[in-house]
Order: structure tokens, then sequence, then C-alpha cells
């Protein structure tokens, strides 16, 4: 089980239908029963309004901002849709918890950084190449006017869990391979993945602390899909010919997606920099979960 911070701040879910919210709302709700959590069909994004959540009259005190379109696709083919939820709804959204006294916990990506350099610092400058990333970069730029700094940012990398038939990350490639299935993994895409669990522990480390501005919350090791993928087989016993190693440019997508989008943890050193498991021991776990 997810060991929360008994000094969380009550904080409502906003976004609580998708793969990170409904484990965000699991999870803190072990400390707070009546823990609130808000779907599309609850708060729409296009024209927020949060005065039916009753938040202070509820005891929240922050509110975490999970409520997006992240699909990188469609965020460049509808652009301005996309951009009327994930930036314009979203900073709407934000000065009303302002307004009310809430403490904004923004979710943003590592898409805020596309220039292949890796490594990039939580101070580093932001440089997206996508417009999913320049949606997340342009609220970034903005919350700390509107909040007066009482915010916290937190980027993801890819987050997965150890879910049997989830379809996250280490999940899709087990389920192929289990069936048989060739699983292409691009050798040139490195990045920083989370196992959700550890997720929401170092957020809940991070709110309880009382953390402001922006945080890498990843761990520091630094993998491709390929090294995924190939670590995987020989976990299930698989040969390595069902893994195929090609570059991201050959998946095909309509946008170009950043290669290197490795972050390092700075700002957790000394707070939760350990706290993440190692992609390889999850690699085991799921590996287990499909031999079974």
């Amino acid at each position: 089980m997810i060991q929360i911070q008994e000094n969380i701040p009550k904080t409502v879910i906003i976004g609580a239908g998708g793969f990170i919210g409904r484990h965000f709302l699991n999870a803190y709700r072990q400390t707070y029963s009546d823990l609130a959590g808000t779907t599309r069909a609850e708060l729409d994004l296009l024209n927020p309004d949060i005065r039916s959540l009753r938040l202070s009259e509820n005891n929240y005190k922050e509110a975490l901002i999970l409520a997006a379109i992240p699909n990188i696709d469609r965020c460049e083919l509808e652009k301005e849709l996309s951009k009327k939820v994930n930036v314009t709804g979203t900073l709407q959204l934000i000065r009303q918890l302002t307004d009310e006294g809430i403490k904004p916990v923004f979710t943003s990506s590592d898409y805020v950084f596309g220039s292949n350099a890796g490594n990039y610092r939580d101070d580093s400058p932001l440089c997206p190449n996508t417009e999913y990333g320049r949606q997340k970069a342009e609220v970034e730029s903005k919350i700390g006017e509107i909040t007066k700094g009482n915010h916290l940012i937190i980027r993801l990398s890819k987050v997965y869990s150890h879910v049997k038939g989830d379809g996250s990350l280490i999940d899709a490639m087990a389920s192929a391979l289990a069936q048989g299935k060739t699983v292409r993994a691009a050798y040139d895409q490195v990045f920083c993945p989370a196992c959700i669990d550890d997720v929401i522990e170092v957020t809940g480390i991070l709110q309880g602390d009382g953390i402001t501005g922006a945080v890498n919350l990843c761990p520091s090791k630094v993998v491709s899909r390929y090294d995924i993928a190939m670590a995987l087989a020989e976990k299930m016993g698989i040969d390595a010919a069902h893994i195929e190693k090609i570059s991201l440019d050959d998946m095909g997508f309509r946008v170009k997606r950043p290669k290197n989008t490795s972050m390092s943890n700075v700002r957790l050193t000394g707070l939760a920099n350990d706290a993440f498991i190692d992609i390889y021991e999850s690699v085991g776990i799921v590996a287990r979960n499909w031999r079974k």
C-alpha cells in the first residue's frame, strides 16, 4: 500500500477519471475518506467553475490539476481546442483556486523540454518543440504571476504501474510479448519513467513540506524504450528476436517527438530522490505478472 504523508493537506483531484488521477484519488482517500475528485463531466476546462465543489467550506487546501488533453498528435491537429483546455481553461481554473485560497499543484511534463540536450534541471530554460509541450510551458510561465508564487509544478515523464492489464508502459510491452507479438522499441528515445506509486508518495512529500515552484518529479536513471523492452524479454524468457530495434523516427508519428527528455531531480535531493523504484526492478515485477 502506498504510504501517504500524515501532514498532506486536503487536496481535491481535478481530473480523477484518468490513469494518474484514479491512482491519486484512491491513495489520498487513505488520509481523507471524503476526498473529492472531478471528471470532465463534473468540471469542464472549457468553462471551469469551482463554486459547486465548495472547496473552502469542505476544508480543502490544495488542488492537484491533472485534467488536460494529453495526446501529442491531437494537440497539434486541434491546436485551438487543445489550447482552450490546456492553457486558457487551466489558467482560469488556477485563478479561481487562488482567489479561494487553494494552492494549485499543476502537473506538467518533460515535453516542456525539446532541444534533445537531456539532463534538464528543475530550473532549466523551457524549450518545447511540440504543441503539447508549448501549452504546458505557457501555463508554467504564467502560473507564478497568478498565484504570487504559492503553487507547485510537478513535471512528470512517462508514468507506469505494476498492475497487469492496465496498458501502461511496461505492461503494454509484456502483453504484446506474451501474445507472441513483436515489440518495436526506439533505442534513441530516452527518458526517466516513474512508477505511479512513487509519483504519489513523492508528491505527498512535496505537499506536506510546503514546497513551491517547479520540481522534476522523476528518478535519476535514464533509459530508452529499447532498454526496457530487452530487459523485459529476458525476464519473461522470450527470445530477443521479438524486440525490433528502431529509431523514434520510424514510428510514423504525425508530430515529431523530442528524443531526449531526461530530467535531473536536483530539487528532490534530500527530500525524496531515493524514493523511486529502479525501472529494472519494475520490469521484473511486470514480467512475473505475465509469466504466471
